[in-house]
Formats: structure tokens, C-alpha cells, sequence
């Protein structure tokens, strides 16, 4: 071939790529938009058992951030019977709600109906969706206890630190979640501080899976900003010894 004939070879249009791939992304997050309203509401609810007494079947909480967990795994037949296994968890955070309004139902033949809708007269000034959660841990959050505020929140039966279900520095972006909270495995569709709606499961859970005990050995409460290495503040301190900061403070309060 010519040098001129090379030339003109290196001069066509040449393709670098398949014109052919899978898309692109889930479609069961569509639409890509902004929603009207954050809060989720509940639109189904579990059958009543009417020889239970009156309880909530629904309840609002704020994500607060993600950590990880180290548990053993109680699962017969299973490789990992009897091991421990690292798994993400999302702390959701759920502070006590306030009832607003009480709605009253009547029988028909058609079904339940809407009777009557009560409003507290004093209110003040005060989605995505996602079944088969499963529930790690449902932690009280900081209370008094003989005059003493307790933070211990977070220790298990083998990690006995008396460290609360903060990281160093709090949750980024939210802060320190400082009121009863729920542990849930995996990750929530959701912002930090997003409200979201947990409903208890319409079916009765009977698979090996979702009975399976959870037997926490270590919750991480390392700084989830940085290469966290430290759980508590106290073995940063003995780690890292007297810093000048420290040194500083203990001469301007002196």
C-alpha cells in the first residue's frame, strides 16, 4: 500500500464503540423528578386483631446515616452458620409523636368506612417504597437514670464500651441522634434527615430468613467523615496523648 492509500485509510470514520448496551439505570426509580411531598403515607394497613389492645401499625422516623455491624449469623444449613459476617445498617431516628387527629370507622357491607375525623384543637407549631425490612436493634435513647444521663446505647454482650450509637463527630450532615432509634439492615432511599414511614409488614413473616435471631456482637461508631480509627473519644485520647489544643484549654480555664 501507497503512503497516500495509508493516509487515506487513517481518514475514515471509525466507530470506538457498540451502538448496542443495556439501559441505563433502574426503572423502578422513575420518574427522575422532584417529589411533591416527602412524607409517605401509608395507604394499606395490617388486619386488626381485635384481641390485641390498640397499638400503632405505622410510625414516622428521620434517617440519620449509615454504619456497619458484626454479627453471627444463625441460619442452619447455611455456610455461614455460626460465623460472623459484616453487614451496613441505616440508623433511622424516632422521636415521640404527636397525635393530631383521631379517625373513626363504621362497618358496611361494602367494607370500612370513614365515620368521623377529631382534630386536636391546640396543634402548635410543631417516596419511595420499600417491604421486608429487616430490624436490628430498636435502641432507647439518652434518659436519666438515677440522676445521671445514660448514652450507653450502643455496647453489646461482647463490646462493652460505654459508647453511645453516635460516630465520633455525630452523624454528617444530621448530628447526634439523641432519641430512641431503629437500626434497619441495608441502606433507605433518602437524604439525611428525610421522614420516612415505617408500617409494620401486611403479611405474617414465616420464612427461616426474617424469623432469624440477631445476635449483635459490634456496632461501629467510628467517624463516618475521614479514616475513622477510634469508637469512643476516650481511646482517641489515649492514643494520641495530650494535644496542644488540650494544653491550651486547661491554661485559659486555669
Amino acid at each position: 500500500i501507497r503512503r497516500r492509500d495509508t493516509c487515506r485509510l487513517l481518514l475514515l470514520p471509525q466507530s470506538h464503540r457498540k451502538f448496542s448496551a443495556p439501559r441505563h439505570g433502574s426503572l423502578g426509580f422513575l420518574p427522575r423528578k422532584r417529589s411533591r411531598r416527602h412524607r409517605g403515607k401509608a395507604k394499606s394497613f395490617p388486619r386488626d386483631d381485635p384481641s390485641k389492645p390498640v397499638h400503632l401499625t405505622a410510625f414516622l422516623g428521620y434517617k440519620a446515616g449509615m454504619t456497619h455491624i458484626v454479627r453471627e449469623v444463625d441460619r442452619p444449613g447455611s455456610k455461614v452458620n455460626k460465623k460472623e459476617v459484616v453487614e451496613a445498617v441505616t440508623i433511622v431516628e424516632t422521636p415521640p409523636m404527636i397525635v393530631v387527629g383521631v379517625v373513626g370507622y363504621v362497618n358496611t357491607p361494602r367494607g370500612l368506612r370513614s365515620f368521623k375525623t377529631i382534630f386536636a384543637e391546640h396543634k402548635g407549631y410543631h417516596h419511595r417504597t420499600e417491604i421486608n425490612k429487616k430490624i436490628y436493634k430498636i435502641g432507647q435513647g439518652y434518659h436519666t437514670k438515677e440522676g445521671k444521663l445514660v448514652k450507653n446505647n450502643a455496647s453489646t454482650e461482647y463490646d462493652l464500651s460505654n459508647k453511645s450509637i453516635n460516630p465520633l463527630g455525630g452523624f454528617v450532615h444530621y448530628g447526634d441522634v439523641t432519641n430512641d432509634f431503629v437500626m434497619v439492615k441495608g441502606c433507605v432511599v433518602g437524604t439525611k434527615k428525610r421522614v420516612l414511614t415505617l408500617r409494620k409488614s401486611l403479611l405474617v413473616q414465616t420464612s427461616r430468613r426474617a424469623l432469624e435471631k440477631i445476635d449483635l456482637k459490634f456496632i461501629d461508631t467510628t467517624s463516618k467523615f475521614g479514616h475513622g480509627r477510634f469508637q469512643t473519644v476516650e481511646e482517641k485520647k489515649v492514643f494520641m496523648g495530650p494535644l496542644k489544643k488540650d494544653r491550651v484549654t486547661k491554661e485559659e480555664t486555669a
